[in-house]
């Protein structure tokens, strides 16, 4: 126990996250890593010659995207140097040389990719990422100290995690609200965007388009995306005594609700975002379960919900398995015989992870990322219920996966993805992880025996 405390007590480090983002911002950056060798003189002039383009709306979500990928690259790179010091001059230099390595790295990513048609170079990239670079740095300034401690509440779990979790949820809650950030800018856009099918008082044409399964499976996930905001909008209001408990449920369904309105208005506001006054009913549904289950949690005991999650695993896998194979096409098209998908298989489908990730908007792509994240938490979660080990959530996830990138495989027009095995994975072992540290307790973990 003496080792566990003190490796709490030392915190994480930064230098892991900041190698890992770094990595995967050079990787996705040259995939799909078709190397053509070029002199080093003709790269240099291609990047000097890099045009500035004129970028309509319809390309300012991918652009804009760019940054985002460099935003944590300046971030970790100021906080990690910077560490937990309180010097304003360690600190400026920290952002100096945070700034610089964006910099630096955005330069030299965009002069590898000279080399890796059909990777194209642009000035406006390079503007993104270095204004995505500057405002990593900038919010490294106030937003170390916060980070620094939710990573340390990570290694310790318990009910300080939950406590600072919250926050970071909303914060991210309210980014995805905003992703891709395209917002309007002019009348003309303006004019456009409320002629097209993106608005509706309850669904939108644009979101019926995605196919019956895929709009009930996005409004679904915004409700369960809104639910842990309603836990903590309850714990606040518990803990603060403003409300009763049984008068509760009406204020939270009222407050979620206007939470919902407030996201829809927000969508108005973005090129590619979609208004319609469905998801204000979901996300006010999803509120409202989030505090109903916070205003219980006092009467149940973690080895009571691992036990319902095992007695209720039938119904879910009987509801879970088929939503998730409707979801990543199965029954889209005609099923194919065996000789055709191994065809397909040998043929068409590139083992490179985020291949595919390459042939789509940078924005489609991030989302297609954290849809697949979110299909496959629940697994880890179930393996939680069940006491396995994160491995083996993870292990579980990743045939689950193949299974389904099989059936895809095998079905005329769907599209199988082996980058959603390993993500499909991740998404389990990080869910089961989570779970784990929530529900722990780290002073009867800390308690001496007797």
């Amino acid at each position: 126990m003496a080792m566990q405390s003190g490796a709490i007590a030392r915190g994480p480090r930064w230098w892991p996250i900041w190698l890992a983002w770094t990595v995967f911002v050079v990787y996705g950056s040259l995939v799909p890593l078709d190397f053509h060798p070029l002199p080093w003189l003709a790269a240099w002039q291609r990047l000097l010659d890099a045009p500035m383009l004129n970028l309509g709306v319809e390309s300012r979500a991918d652009w804009i995207a760019n940054g985002v990928l460099y935003l944590p690259v300046g971030y970790l790179t100021t906080a990690m140097l910077a560490g937990r010091g309180h010097g304003r001059p360690r600190k400026l230099a920290a952002s100096v040389m945070g700034l610089g390595f964006g910099l630096g790295l955005a330069t030299a990513v965009e002069l590898a990719q000279t080399a890796f048609p059909p990777r194209t170079v642009s000035r406006n990239d390079l503007l993104a990422e270095a204004i995505g670079s500057g405002l990593g740095m900038l919010a490294a300034w106030g937003g170390a100290r916060p980070l620094w401690a939710l990573l340390q509440s990570l290694a310790e779990g318990g009910a300080r995690l939950r406590r600072l979790l919250a926050p970071a949820y909303l914060l991210a809650f309210a980014a995805w609200a905003l992703f891709p950030f395209d917002l309007l800018l002019n009348a003309a856009e303006w004019q456009r965007k409320l002629q097209a099918d993106h608005a509706a008082w309850l669904l939108a044409d644009a979101s019926q388009g995605l196919g019956t399964v895929q709009t009930l499976t996005k409004l679904m996930a915004e409700a369960l995306a809104t639910a842990p905001i309603g836990a903590w909008w309850a714990a606040s209001r518990l803990a603060a005594h403003q409300t009763p408990r049984r008068a509760s449920l009406g204020r939270a369904v009222l407050a979620g609700a206007a939470l919902g309105l407030a996201v829809e208005l927000t969508q108005l506001l973005i090129a590619s975002g979609i208004s319609q006054g469905a998801s204000v009913l979901t996300r006010a549904l999803g509120f409202a379960a989030g505090a109903w289950a916070w205003t219980h949690s006092a009467h149940w005991h973690v080895e009571t919900v691992r036990s319902l999650l095992r007695r209720a695993t039938g119904l879910i896998v009987a509801l879970y398995l088929p939503l998730l194979g409707l979801q990543s096409g199965w029954g889209s098209g005609p099923l194919l015989g065996w000789d055709r998908a191994w065809q397909r298989l040998a043929q068409d489908v590139r083992l490179i992870p985020l291949y595919y990730h390459y042939f789509t908007s940078e924005a489609h792509a991030l989302v297609s990322l954290v849809s697949t994240l979110a299909c496959y938490a629940p697994m880890g979660l179930l393996g939680w219920g069940w006491h396995l080990g994160a491995g083996t959530s993870a292990w579980l996830a990743g045939l689950l996966s193949m299974v389904i990138e099989a059936g895809r495989l095998m079905t005329e027009g769907a599209k199988p993805d082996p980058t959603n095995v390993l993500i499909a994975a991740a998404a389990a072992w990080v869910a089961h992880r989570l779970a784990i540290a929530l529900t722990s307790d780290p002073a009867h973990q800390r308690r001496p025996s007797t």
